[in-house]
């Protein structure tokens, strides 16, 4: 009998093994039904407009199957696109939740920082931000947020605690945005401090700005060299800030051969509207009025320019005062419309105005607003 027992174990095991298949199979088979049920009932909520039900819904998933990640990452950018920042916090805060690899959990954490700056919530999107500027994969991003987040409460002085971080990305933009936060810092400042101005010169020399403010700090000094060393370097990597920089270049007592040589290249070269104006006005000066008024021709036929037919009017009034007097009504027309102008534009949105802006008003990016080139350009 005691034989008997021991030859039905084998048996026993194998219907247990069988029974105990078919419950987890069950299980399974029951929990798909539940996570299809619920992601049904989610969808046909969304489709009738009932966003609340179908979040909640939604979520209710999210503690049976993870492995829809991307899914609700991707409903929850749907909603902060759509500007319901709350519902797309909701739900990044339950994925924030969840155990998940590192990189899904930093990425996960990310999406919620932006859900946080975009309804205003900047201190919280700033602690997450923060324990993320190490991330191999999302620093850049990271420290691009956090900018985002001084410009908005306009705390510059924040950005200098980013600046080896941000050397150790390769980002032109953030080492360009890294310099002109500095230096809104040190405007706040009672005096300003040419040392410093130096340093950023030297450490960002992508930014044009440090060397600017540098230059303009250098002429109220009557540091004509140094000023004439910093602009000199924007007109030669920058060309198309001609129209900024060469009235600044005026003041630092240039040589007249050295002066004609900087516009003809300028003018010749890159078809600079203001060096060609200048060189027009030098030509006067130190030439002939006719030898301008044949200039101005020739750069007119070249590429024909409002600004450039001003100065034509400009010299031939200066040339008699009968055609002064025909002319004069014809220039008033001419500066009618050239105030109308639009003087500058961003080069990364297209944003247009007369007055120069470091950060550009609509796409809040540094140094892109620029002199506008071409045919009634600067």
């Amino acid at each position: 009998m005691l034989e008997l027992l021991f030859l039905l174990l084998p048996v026993a095991a194998a219907y247990g093994w069988f029974m105990g298949r078919n419950s987890v199979k069950h299980k399974e088979l029951k929990g798909r039904a539940n996570i299809t049920r619920n992601l049904s009932s989610g969808l046909n909520f969304l489709l009738t407009d009932q966003e609340d039900k179908a979040i909640e819904q939604l979520l209710e998933l999210l503690d049976i199957e993870a492995a829809t990640i991307e899914t609700y990452l991707a409903l929850a950018n749907l909603f902060r696109r759509k500007g319901d920042w709350d519902k797309a916090i909701r739900i990044h805060e339950k994925l924030h939740q969840l155990k998940l690899p590192k990189p899904q959990a930093q990425q996960i954490q990310f999406e919620l920082a932006k859900d946080y700056f975009s309804a205003g919530l900047y201190d919280r999107a700033e602690k997450l931000l923060v324990n993320l500027v190490k991330s191999p994969v999302l620093a850049e991003s990271a420290l691009k947020q956090l900018f985002s987040i001084f410009i908005a409460t306009h705390e510059w002085h924040k950005a200098a605690q980013y600046s080896a971080a941000v050397d150790n990305t390769d980002s032109r933009s953030l080492r360009i945005a890294q310099a002109n936060m500095q230096i809104e810092a040190l405007k706040q400042l009672p005096q300003q401090d040419a040392d410093t101005l130096l340093q950023l010169a030297e450490h960002y020399p992508a930014a044009i700005r440090p060397k600017f403010e540098l230059a303009q700090l250098a002429l109220g000094r009557q540091q004509t060299a140094l000023a004439k060393s910093a602009l000199l370097y924007i007109v030669e990597h920058k060309p198309q800030w001609s129209a900024e920089i060469l009235p600044l270049l005026q003041q630092c007592d240039l040589a007249d051969d050295e002066w004609y040589q900087l516009l003809s290249q300028l003018a010749n070269k890159q078809h600079n509207i203001t060096a060609i104006v200048l060189l027009a006005r030098w030509l006067a000066e130190h030439g002939s009025a006719t030898a301008a008024e044949q200039f101005l021709l020739d750069k007119l036929k070249q590429q024909p320019g409002i600004r450039l037919f001003q100065q034509l009017l400009q010299i031939r009034q200066q040339q008699s005062a009968p055609a002064a007097e025909v002319l004069s009504s014809v220039e008033e027309l001419v500066n009618a419309y050239l105030e109308k102008k639009s003087l500058y534009s961003c080069r990364n949105c297209g944003f247009k105005t007369r007055k120069h802006y470091w950060l550009c008003p609509s796409c809040q990016q540094w140094e892109s607003v620029e002199p506008i080139r071409g045919i009634d350009g600067r």
